[in-house]
């Protein structure tokens, strides 16, 4: 039988487990819903924000300082809380903290599930300014592991594109043997004085093998 996943975010409590507080996250529907990194929109909107918004929230570029983009948003479709909410801020993303993107196997896997960025669901190329113009080390994404401990802070993670470069999600002790839950942290990181202003979109994508 196929072994299954879910995504989960945190937007109550980032030293939460999923086990110990499964009020504390929202399970995405991975059709539908998608993450916004801004710098100033609002937590909570009850409509899809519009491109002016995204537009009128985004990070500067700063001339002197790389800049880690503020907020992390869940834009969400599926779930009802408090009010029937679309975008949810999700909690201690960039920051020390272990319990805030939640990665639920409910069996065992033949690999290490591993985090990986793309420009589309093609998994074909990773050419957009955010992931660093097909170079992977330059890519704007981090990500860190924190399935068996916190980051530390600051962090600089790994940087995130195509298949070379990717996250270990088990903290690289290989493939799981039984249902567990992984975690991670992510944050966007612009270069000091990047030439191109952009908004674009990517995929992230969590890659395993089952038997």
């Amino acid at each position: 039988m196929a072994t299954a996943l879910n995504v989960r975010v945190n937007y109550v409590d980032a030293t939460h487990t999923y086990s110990g507080h499964t009020s504390d996250y929202i399970t995405m529907d991975l059709v539908n819903d998608y993450f916004i990194w801004s710098k100033t929109l609002a937590d909570l909107m009850t409509h899809e924000p519009t491109s002016d918004e995204l537009n009128a929230a985004a990070e500067i570029i700063d001339p002197a300082l790389a800049v880690t983009v503020a907020k992390c948003l869940l834009m969400d479709y599926s779930h009802d809380v408090g009010g029937s909410y679309y975008t949810h801020l999700i909690q201690g993303m960039g920051l020390n903290n272990q319990y805030v993107y939640c990665f639920s196997f409910d069996g065992a896997t033949a690999t290490e599930p591993q985090l990986e960025a793309w420009d589309t669901s093609a998994h074909t190329t990773h050419a957009k300014n955010v992931l660093g113009i097909a170079t992977p080390a330059n890519s704007m994404i981090k990500g860190v592991c924190t399935t068996a401990a916190l980051p530390g802070f600051p962090w600089a993670g790994t940087a995130l594109a195509g298949a070379s470069n990717v996250l270990l999600l088990n903290a690289a002790l290989g493939a799981l043997t039984i249902a567990k839950d992984l975690y991670s942290n992510l944050k966007i990181v612009i270069p000091a004085a990047y030439t191109t202003p952009a908004a674009e979109t990517f995929v992230l994508t969590v890659r395993y093998t089952y038997v």
